[in-house]
């Protein structure tokens, strides 16, 4: 039975439940409902998968490259059905990275050293910023047990990163599907672990990654009006 069916047929069970017990009441139900979500490419095939080099900025406490790298294969090896080769893929070519992104040549090469059928790359920009200052909060007064707004100051930094997967196929050397995930996060106090930080906010973003490459199921809430 599809979503719409089934959303409808409890509709219907509830409508006439209360028609039954007495006059009909306007009222709301809350159904989960259940809609496929079919991967952005073609897989069919494919087999090996190579996560290839990224452009990244530049961090003196973490090597934004490899950990990205790590984190992905890691992802893609537990959630896909893909066989993600361990090995260290080359750096990207010297050229603007658009320009790379169209060099088939090069993507094409790569893959034909590696076997791979498909090839994960891109560009990671992970940024540490001081997000300190006055923060406003509700306190209950001890004395008396009213609610009091106070102000303080609190130390905090935020983290953010920007991702740009590019996927291409190792036959052809084309670009099949681009990618672009934003994730950002506040963390109490000043010091905080970087690459702790950095995992998280890329598992935040895992569904969408996977869902370029698997089919999945989204679960939505809806409001029924019954009566």
């Amino acid at each position: 039975m599809s979503a719409r069916h089934a959303a409808g047929a409890a509709a219907a069970a509830i409508g006439g439940l209360l028609l039954i017990g007495g006059p009909a009441i306007a009222s709301t139900v809350e159904v989960q409902i259940h809609l496929p979500m079919p991967q952005k490419i073609d897989v069919t095939g494919m087999r090996r998968l190579l996560v290839g080099g990224f452009r990244v900025n530049d961090d003196p406490s973490l090597d934004i490259d490899v950990e990205y790298r790590k984190t992905l294969e890691d992802l893609l090896k537990r959630r896909t059905t893909f066989e993600v080769l361990e090995v260290d893929p080359p750096p990207l070519p010297e050229q603007e990275l658009n320009e790379v992104v169209k060099n088939t040549s090069y993507w094409r090469r790569i893959a034909q050293r590696f076997a791979a059928d498909l090839i994960v790359a891109g560009a990671v920009k992970f940024e540490r910023t001081d997000k300190s200052g006055f923060v406003s909060e509700d306190v209950i007064n001890p004395l008396n047990g009213q609610r009091i707004r106070r102000t303080r100051y609190t130390e905090r930094e935020g983290f953010d990163l920007a991702v740009t997967l590019y996927f291409f196929g190792g036959a052809t050397g084309d670009l099949l599907y681009e990618q672009r995930l934003t994730e950002e996060a506040i963390y109490e106090g000043r010091g905080n672990d970087g690459l702790t930080a950095l995992h998280q906010l890329a598992d935040r973003s895992s569904g969408d990654v996977i869902g370029v490459l698997m089919p999945r199921e989204k679960v939505e809430t809806r409001h029924l009006i019954v009566e």
